[in-house]
């Protein structure tokens, strides 16, 4: 899983990036992580190939700001996760109507650090689970949506153009996954978390990487419920949050 860093100061990018290694040393997550010294060199890695789960986007850059990059980060990768990183609160509006994941005031400390990857790998330390099956291992915050296929699973995930089909069978993958709030079964086969979600419709869930899945005939108006709740508790922990 990939890390974008970018930061047009290059003392704190190195202590920033180094900072994140440590900290996902220390959770034996699989996150490899590259710094980036402009948002042009950023959205050229994007072109030419990379695919950061998570983006790391300072406010004030020369050359175009964070909320540019942002913006069209947004346009190549419609799913990317973003987060932003600056000395001043003067932007946090504008972060949080880009879907912002997160806002992280400099100085950057590892209790910070720890703060950010615990939201993006789960939202919350409590559910940031790994499902395990065999010798495979999927953390829940890398899942866009899985469904059920040729007698497994497809796990669509974080980053990732193609599906990662497991011999799990799908009741093995939505029991482990029951009573975990960010995630919600829209059809018989079909489970998707909310994270990933741009907006539910009158009759299909609609991806922010711009998938449209079909929504339950008989679910619908309790999949929007639920999607209603998950929206009024993410607005909720965005205003306890420290940031």
């Amino acid at each position: 899983m990939l890390l974008a860093i970018c930061d047009d100061e290059p003392a704190e990018l190195g202590t920033i990036k180094e900072i994140f290694s440590q900290a996902a040393a220390e959770r034996h997550t699989d996150i490899r992580i590259s710094a980036y010294p402009s948002g042009e060199a950023l959205l050229d890695a994007v072109e030419a190939g990379a695919r950061p789960a998570l983006t790391l986007l300072d406010i004030y850059m020369t050359g175009g700001n964070g909320l540019e990059t942002a913006h069209r980060l947004r346009e190549l990768l419609p799913e990317a996760v973003i987060a932003f990183l600056t000395a001043s609160r003067e932007h946090a509006v504008d972060a949080f109507e880009l879907e912002a994941l997160h806002y992280l005031l400099k100085p950057v400390t590892p209790e910070k650090a720890q703060r950010l990857l615990s939201r993006f790998l789960g939202r919350q330390p409590e559910r940031g689970l790994t499902l395990t099956y065999g010798q495979e291992r999927i953390h829940t915050g890398t899942i866009r949506y899985l469904t059920s296929l040729d007698r497994g699973t497809m796990f669509y995930l974080v980053g990732q153009l193609r599906g990662r089909w497991l011999s799990c069978t799908f009741r093995k993958a939505s029991e482990q996954l029951a009573g975990n709030p960010d995630f919600l079964q829209i059809s018989r086969s079909c489970i998707v978390n909310l994270n990933a979600v741009q907006y539910i419709g009158r009759e299909n869930c609609h991806m922010k990487n711009g998938e449209t899945l079909s929504v339950s005939r008989r679910e619908r108006q309790e999949v929007r419920n639920r999607y209603n709740d998950f929206l009024f508790r993410k607005m909720n922990q965005a205003k306890e949050e420290p940031l």
